[in-house]
């Protein structure tokens, strides 16, 4: 399903967890900025070894995490890529000391009491959509990532080159994830937490989350980039990696 790739770097270990329809590549950019800091691990999606059973996704994907990575590692993850560090951090504690999302809603799809989100229709529009035309669906996403983003065309160069191989039924598989509301394993998350949201961001509502995070979690740190879409950690990735490293305190 997945595997852990060690990469070069010192310091404190960080793996990083890519989104929906990316692999880990969307990460290269990054890893001359922080590996003089941090000892760098990806999460790389494989092919083979998925449950025939939707049900059991989340908790294999987690069993998988929890067998390779390192212990008391700092975790960074993407949009759902986040969804899968936040639910390491609540089942297994131990594994995560920190934890940073990058442009996440722990409730992707809007709720009675949560409407800074997806409406569920457009939600499950956007599911139909990618089983009768997975390759469009992925062009229109894309271009929704980087709507807003002041480097469009560098961000979308690199959403292009790092996208994934799954095929469209693990795809689909891992959409389903997005669908669960994670509000309460947040609520009862003990690590630090560090929130970056894009204020383009054309999928999670920064503005929204940014007032309502001090309800649902005071505790947290939140990071608005203003210049940011779907991928603050590219659009400003100098200042991203100096905030990163200053909360992490190396």
């Amino acid at each position: 399903m997945l595997s852990i790739e060690s990469l070069a770097g010192q310091g404190a270990d960080l793996v990083l967890v890519p989104g929906w329809g990316s692999d880990s590549g969307i990460f290269d950019p990054l890893l001359p900025l922080l590996s003089p800091y941090f000892r760098v691990h990806r999460v790389l999606w494989q092919t083979s070894g998925w449950p025939a059973d939707d049900g059991q996704l989340r908790y294999q994907l987690l069993n998988c995490l929890r067998r390779q990575a390192p212990s008391q590692a700092i975790w960074v993850g993407w949009s759902l890529g986040a969804n899968l560090a936040l639910t390491l951090a609540d089942s297994f504690p131990e594994k995560v000391s920190r934890l940073v999302t990058l442009a996440f809603n722990p409730c992707f799809v809007q709720r009675d009491d949560w409407s800074c989100a997806m409406p569920q229709t457009e939600f499950l529009h956007f599911q139909q959509n990618f089983l009768t035309e997975p390759a469009e669906t992925l062009k229109r996403f894309q271009a929704l990532q980087v709507m807003g983003s002041v480097d469009r065309r560098q961000v979308m160069a690199t959403l292009q080159s790092s996208l994934t191989r799954l095929p469209t039924a693990r795809l689909s598989q891992l959409l389903q994830l997005l669908a669960d509301d994670l509000r309460p394993q947040l609520k009862r998350l003990s690590q630090p937490q560090l929130h970056c949201l894009g204020a383009q961001d054309a999928l999670v509502p920064c503005t929204s989350l940014l007032a309502a995070y001090p309800h649902l979690k005071p505790q947290v740190e939140l990071r608005c980039y203003t210049q940011s879409a779907h991928l603050p950690f590219l659009s400003e990735a100098l200042r991203w990696c100096e905030d990163l490293r200053q909360w992490c305190q190396v």
